[in-house]
């Protein structure tokens, strides 16, 4: 088959929804990446996609349609799907509902239901529009190799293998729209995108499927693409490495040394540490991660490298779906570097009872570092932290400590300098964490808990084995921190109101703890901690 490659004129668009309508395959840009694109209402057409992509059969496609409204046709629509669609779309979000029968079992996996997108990219929406018929597209590249984010990726995959390319240029986001599963009154996130966790949970009740960070069992029939199989991937193994930074990126360099091919991904601010003919680095932001990934994994294609190692960003906001699909493209193959102790990050909401988890976890033998304790341990005359926070906000200086209302009160409107002060602050505090693990692993300890209110916004998140978050609900957060700190209701609510809410954490953590019982009474607890031990640390005392 000779595959036709075309530009972004009104005509060539005309021709490829001709081809679309005659049954036929075309690769078309969007503001994710290359869809590779079918009739969804043709089985044939559907057909042709997995035998293009050598793609497993009960993996299902997502159909494409220029406006919400069109969904009608195909899915069983609510009010929930209006909601979010109003919110996000056109844009980088896929929903799956129940579907109709206008869509053949082909398309959907064998499934009952139907996951239906609305892009944004201008040339896919005239495209869909000519087609008058929604779309089936999976991403345009072989069956678990990096989605392309331009046509010269397509090509490179599918050339002879489908009857046309359109040339969009290079894809804005470059990673995957986001899949959520419509549930009841809430939207189930099925894989991670561009639209994140607090952008959903502004609008809908929000919750995490645990294969976007699990390997699932060979029994799992995955309900979106990108759940069950190795996706993403590059012809070399690809490693990550969890641990803290620097000594992941101080293993990278000894690899480096062994073998001047060692494929390494890293970030733009370790460009002056680790230098190589093999080293690719990303943003430090999560967008640009998101950009650049794909393309990077490619690039190793080409290079012939034996393997790869990577760190693993931070997973927030973007960064959720960029450290998803680097887990999948590596097989959940995650090497342990710098501490070799399990350690089990602890947080949670205000007046959840994170101190007191933390001493069941003692009970059990774990040594529990509390970021705040350390802060303020850090915090005396002259110390290198004080004197930091006082260089970059002296109006906070008393008798060479920081006084923290006068803190509060230079960021409290001012985000850039609110995250100035967490930037001097985490770092410090981490580092502290990270040698009293070290310290702690010497002297034999099994396993460490670090205690951490902050603990995604410090990125620290990646260097633990588990995130447990605690979670209770609002009324005992309420008469708790009432109780502790002696506030009033109304300052208790007006606190608890600018915190993260509880979907926050059910998406984020691993694990949560659930801690609405009476205080004092700790068999509940005792219960749950001792279930998460056995699962991440594998030993009692």
């Amino acid at each position: 088959m000779k595959t036709i490659h075309l530009k972004t004129t009104a005509r060539s668009i005309a021709r490829a929804a001709n081809i679309i309508k005659k049954g036929g395959l075309v690769a078309f840009p969007t503001e994710t990446v290359y869809g590779l694109g079918g009739s969804a209402e043709n089985a044939g057409s559907a057909k042709k996609i997995y035998a293009a992509k050598g793609r497993p059969s009960d993996n299902p496609l997502i159909i494409h349609v220029p406006h919400a409204e069109d969904a009608e046709r195909y899915a069983v629509t609510s009010d929930l799907y209006y909601r979010l669609a109003d919110a996000f779309c056109p844009g980088p979000l896929t929903m799956i509902m129940p579907k109709k029968d206008t869509v053949p079992y082909e398309v959907t996996g064998g499934l009952d239901t139907v996951a239906v997108r609305i892009p944004s990219h201008p040339v896919a929406r005239l495209f869909l529009e000519k087609c008058g018929v929604a779309v089936a597209a999976p991403s345009a590249n072989v069956s678990g190799s990096p989605s392309p984010t331009s046509a010269r990726h397509v090509a490179k995959d599918m050339d002879g293998r489908i009857d046309a390319i359109i040339d969009g240029g290079e894809c804005e986001i470059g990673l995957e729209s986001t899949i959520v599963l419509l549930k009841d009154d809430r939207a189930v996130i099925l894989r991670p995108g561009a639209v994140t966790e607090e952008m959903l949970s502004a609008v809908v009740p929000v919750s995490r499927d645990p294969s976007l960070l699990e390997k699932p069992s060979a029994d799992f029939r995955p309900q979106a693409p990108g759940m069950k199989y190795r996706h993403y991937a590059p012809s070399s193994p690809l490693t990550l490495l969890r641990g803290p930074h620097g000594d992941a990126v101080e293993y990278m360099k000894a690899a480096l040394k062994s073998d001047p091919s060692t494929g390494v991904i890293c970030l733009s601010s370790d460009r002056n540490i680790i230098r190589g003919k093999n080293v690719v680095y990303l943003p430090d932001e999560p967008s640009g991660q998101a950009r650049g990934l794909f393309s990077a994994l490619r690039s190793f294609d080409d290079r012939g490298t034996p393997g790869i190692l990577s760190v693993i960003p931070s997973r927030t906001g973007v960064g959720l779906a960029v450290c998803n699909r680097l887990v999948k493209a590596a097989g959940y193959d995650i090497r342990p570097v710098g501490i070799t102790i399990p350690v089990i990050g602890l947080t949670g909401q205000s007046g959840a009872g994170k101190s007191t988890v933390s001493k069941v976890f003692a009970g059990f033998g774990g040594t529990v570092f509390d970021c705040d304790e350390i802060y303020h341990s850090l915090l005396y005359p002259g110390s290198p932290l004080s004197k930091a926070v006082i260089a970059a906000f002296p109006e906070s200086d008393s008798d060479g400590v920081p006084d923290r209302k006068k803190l509060s009160a230079a960021v409290f409107s001012d985000r850039g300098r609110l995250e100035l002060l967490n930037s001097i602050t985490h770092g410090a505090v981490l580092d502290e964490v990270r040698a009293g693990i070290k310290r702690a692993e010497k002297a034999g300890a099994s396993f460490a808990v670090v205690d951490a209110s902050q603990l995604f916004e410090a990125g620290y998140d990646n260097e633990c084995t588990a995130v447990i978050g605690v979670c209770a609900p609002y009324e005992t957060r309420l008469g708790r921190i009432i109780a502790r700190d002696g506030i009033s209701a109304e300052r208790a609510a007006s606190r608890l109101e600018n915190q993260h809410n509880e979907d926050y954490f059910r998406v984020y953590c691993d694990e949560i703890i659930e801690n609405g019982g009476k205080d004092g009474d700790l068999s509940a607890l005792t219960a749950q901690v001792r279930r998460i031990i056995e699962k991440y640390v594998g030993w009692l005392k």
